[in-house]
């Protein structure tokens, strides 16, 4: 059950981050600017990795068991 629930969390930090930004960034002005810059440099990153997650490319790919050599 922990395994499951680490799963869930570690799959969904980037979004609650990227959330948390976009509550930032449309804040008043001192923190919005914290908010902005941190979505300009993050949301690349997050593109990357669901890129990644979902279509198997990239450096953020699950890694795939790899078959194994037959003896022959």
């Amino acid at each position: 059950m922990l395994g499951s629930v680490r799963s869930i969390l570690s799959a969904a930090w980037p979004f609650v981050g990227s959330a948390y930004l976009l509550y930032l960034a449309l804040q008043q002005p001192p923190v919005r600017y914290v908010g902005v810059i941190g979505l300009v440099v993050v949301t690349p990153l997050l593109a990357g990795w669901t890129v990644g997650r979902l279509f198997g490319v990239g450096p953020w790919a699950t890694p795939s068991k790899p078959d194994p050599q037959k003896d022959g």
